[in-house]
């Protein structure tokens, strides 16, 4: 397959990788506030994209006019969007546009933000953006 083809179908050098990321607010909405603003310099630090929500709040990709947004940040929203799943979690996808996944320490950043915390964690495992089934076949 051409280079040109593997970075527009984001398979081989250009797949890219994200981690989906889900914290408990116990359903408050001025918990699901005030954890946003907790990422909000992490994720500026760290040139993070962030797509996702939860608590009645919507957080989509910035800068994606006119632009394609990845497979996997379309379902984390729709998912949110739906409600169809515990009201009690904001549950968002984090990825760095144009590199093929997050940096460890963006994500040791996230987990120290909410070490002295209350509120519960869990950062799932890397996850492929643009997963259409082309990078499953043998080319």
């Amino acid at each position: 397959m051409k280079k040109r083809i593997r970075k527009k179908l984001h398979v081989g050098e250009f797949k890219q990788t994200g981690n989906v990321i889900f914290i408990n607010t116990d359903g408050d909405e001025q918990t699901a506030e005030t954890i946003l603003e907790m990422l909000e310099p992490v994720i500026e630090n760290h040139s993070l994209t962030v797509a996702g929500g939860g608590t009645g709040r919507i957080i989509v990709p910035s800068g994606i006019v006119g632009k394609q947004i990845p497979l996997l940040a379309g379902i984390v929203v729709t998912t949110v969007a739906e409600e169809s799943f515990d009201p009690d979690l904001i549950m968002f996808l984090v990825y760095v546009k144009g590199a093929s996944e997050v940096p460890q320490e963006a994500l040791d950043a996230i987990k120290e933000t909410f070490a002295d915390e209350k509120y519960e964690l869990q950062i799932g495992k890397r996850m492929e953006l643009w997963n259409n089934g082309i990078g499953l076949r043998n080319h």
